[in-house]
């Protein structure tokens, strides 16, 4: 289906009902604002001044998210994993006293950071003072009384290592009066008097004894005494600590209010942001956009309630409109897989429907296991639940989890329980030897289809038939968009021939699989021979296929050269088509690989199975094991599935380069006001 038809907005109203009419529109969540700058250029329109509003505006929100985190800590509201949104008007929250209360609490609980920051800091700097003073309690002389007239006193530590007796030979001899002080674990602490005159001999002595000077010239008191007065402080900062802390428990109480208000404070930016993008006159602003045409009543009901000049007109040429995509719900939950590789062209097919599809199903064939998609089925279930989720997280969720349906489905036809788990436990636990001899042992063996693990080769016959599937869906598709285009007969003959010349292909495959001994062991004789009598019309359907290409393909050239190269650029790209289809092996091996690593695991699980002990064993083995083996699959899955959109499948047709729909909206984290944009 083709991208959502987007109008152009042109909308002039008073200055003084610019902010309401942005807000307003806003709040619709349907109009993508363009910026004006060439405009304003062009026409000598002026810029909308709103720095000072957007400057304070941020400053606002950085309050707010400062304190956020903090208040939520000491928050006694109730712990929860789902994400709290309030359900609250913004513009009435804004205009009573609920706000100016929530920016009260706002400054307040800024303040009290600010203090329990300089407390920390201080409490920092006094602890360490205080260890620093402990060698010193003894020492009887205040710690800035260290100069005389003639004298000097350094206060230090030795290494223990260095015995005292060689602290005093050494320091004597350099003149020196030395005090022993204390010592500790690591350090001999010493008070060395010294005269001014002889400090470069004292420094050069003390240095060979590796002292480290400490240095208390901000103290005026001995250490006994700044020791007893900082614990003092300390204590006392510890009761501030305290009732800073039970302020912002107070403070606390307002959490669901500032959340809202961060959403307000949030939304003011976007508002003085957006407005940077218009263009005003002296009385007028000029506001231009993008909005979806099936929304076209829902904003003429909002501009109606101002008083303005507003057009609307279909995209001209040369402009590149927004990409709006619109599925069904189940189409939705990929949507974001086409965002990862980009959105279409604006005026092009949409793909994600039939892309989703054919999604649903390679994955659970990659991933075919029950156990496996149960649990994920499960856990996105649950994830969104209990999260509550922004909408891109929950389609992504949502997503995965219909993935693990296909995956559960799937694995009921390929025989995948966890692996071969419950054959497994038959044979460790059951006393069963040969568990596929009985039905419900073959059952889960085998599914109601074939295990690709012990049958490889039909399931690589599978494989490829849905890769083909899949790559002519995208050669139709091209097909039909051409043929939009007026292009009709280039259309028809550019397509058609290759899907005579692949249906010859598949006619001729069964033969060429029972020549070379890879199907047909159990066929009859009767039913190889019917395959034979089709032998003649494959081929010629191969060789009218192929003539096909040649002659048609260049439908529409000019020249003969030009047809004739044509032609055989199309048989050339054959090689191409062959190399896109051999891509969908990658399914067989993502099959096999997660059944032979589920297999593994519940062999090495059988191995500890006798004794307490050995269940323990067991069951941390199977449980991580199996973990393990969802989580590295999941991931290969997840791109080899996408890999096979984006090259193969995309290949063939789309036309990427559109930039995504981005409606101005208001801030959502905590709160909502107004409803998404759906259908």
């Amino acid at each position: 289906m083709p991208v959502s038809n987007m109008k152009k907005l042109t909308a002039f109203v008073f200055r003084d009902d610019s902010d309401r009419l942005v807000r307003r529109l806003m709040r619709l969540r349907c109009v993508q604002v363009r910026s004006l700058d060439a405009e304003r250029s062009a026409q000598k329109l002026a810029r909308v001044d709103c720095d000072g509003e957007l400057i304070s505006a941020r400053k606002k929100l950085a309050a707010v998210d400062a304190v956020l985190p903090v208040l939520s800590r000491y928050s006694t509201r109730k712990m929860r994993f789902r994400r709290r949104v309030h359900e609250v008007d913004q513009q009435e929250f804004a205009g009573d006293g609920r706000a100016a209360h929530a920016w009260e609490t706002v400054e307040r609980a800024g303040a009290l950071q600010e203090t329990l920051a300089g407390l920390e800091a201080e409490r920092v700097r006094l602890t360490a003072l205080s260890e620093s003073l402990q060698p010193w309690l003894e020492y009887d002389v205040p710690l800035s009384d260290c100069e005389t007239a003639k004298t000097r006193t350094w206060l230090g530590s030795i290494p223990l290592a260095v015995p005292q007796e060689t602290v005093n030979a050494a320091l004597t001899d350099a003149g020196c009066a030395v005090e022993a002080v204390d010592t500790d674990e690591k350090f001999s602490y010493w008070a060395v008097t010294f005269l001014k005159e002889g400090e470069a001999e004292t420094g050069a002595a003390l240095a060979t004894l590796g002292f480290v000077r400490q240095d208390f010239e901000s103290e005026t008191e001995t250490a006994l005494a700044a020791s007893r007065r900082t614990e003092e402080r300390l204590a006392a900062l510890e009761n501030e600590t305290v009732q800073a802390d039970e302020a912002l428990h107070d403070c606390a109480e307002a959490l669901d209010e500032i959340e809202i208000l961060h959403d307000v404070a949030a939304t003011d930016v976007r508002v003085a942001e957006l407005k940077q993008r218009l263009a005003q006159t002296q009385t007028c602003t000029v506001l231009e956009g993008w909005y979806p045409e099936n929304m076209e009543d829902a904003l003429v009901g909002v501009l109606s309630k101002f008083e303005c000049a507003y057009d609307t007109d279909k995209p001209e040429a040369g402009e590149e409109p927004p990409v709006l995509l619109r599925n069904n719900k189940f189409a939705q939950n990929f949507e974001w897989v086409i965002g990862m590789y980009s959105y279409p062209k604006y005026g092009t097919f949409d793909p994600t429907f039939i892309m989703s599809i054919f999604y649903f199903v390679i994955f659970g064939m990659m991933f075919a296991d029950v156990g496996y998609g149960l649990l994920l089925t499960l856990a996105c279930v649950a994830g969104i639940k209990l999260l509550n989720p922004k909408p891109g997280m929950r389609r992504m969720l949502s997503m995965f989890a219909w993935c693990g349906v296909s995956c559960a489905v799937l694995g009921v036809v390929f025989g995948g329980w966890f692996g071969d788990l419950p054959t497994a436990i038959m044979k460790n636990f059951m006393g069963i030897e040969n568990p596929e001899a009985t039905p419900v042992g073959h059952f889960f063996a085998n599914g109601l289809l074939f295990n690709p693990v012990s049958s490889a080769v039909p399931f690589l016959i599978l494989s490829l038939a849905v890769g083909e599937i899949h790559l002519v869906t995208g050669m139709a598709i091209s097909m039909a968009e051409t043929w939009k285009t007026g292009h009709r007969a280039e259309a028809v003959c550019g397509t058609v021939p290759f899907w005579v010349l692949f249906a010859g292909i598949d006619l001729a495959a069964p033969n060429m699989l029972i020549g070379m001994d890879m199907i047909g062991q159990t066929m009859s004789e009767a039913t190889k021979a019917s395959f034979a009598g089709i032998a003649d019309i494959a081929t010629y359907l191969m060789l009218a296929g192929a003539a096909g290409i040649l002659l048609l393909k260049g439908v529409g050239q000019k020249s003969f050269g030009a047809w004739l190269v044509k032609g055989l650029g199309g048989l050339y790209s054959l090689i191409s088509f062959a190399s896109d289809l051999l891509s969908y092996s990658r399914i067989l091996a993502l099959g096999l690989v997660a059944g032979v690593i589920g297999q593994v695991i519940n062999m090495i699980t059988a191995l500890g199975a006798s004794g307490v002990v050995g269940f323990i064993a067991m069951l941390v083995v199977l449980i991580v094991g199996h973990v393990f083996n969802i989580a590295i699959n999941l991931l290969g899955t997840f791109v080899h599935a996408a890999r096979l959109q984006y090259i193969e499948f995309f290949g063939k047709f789309y036309e990427d380069g559109g930039a995504a729909f981005e409606p101005a909206a208001p801030s959502d984290d905590y709160t909502c006001d107004a409803p998404e944009l759906t259908e």
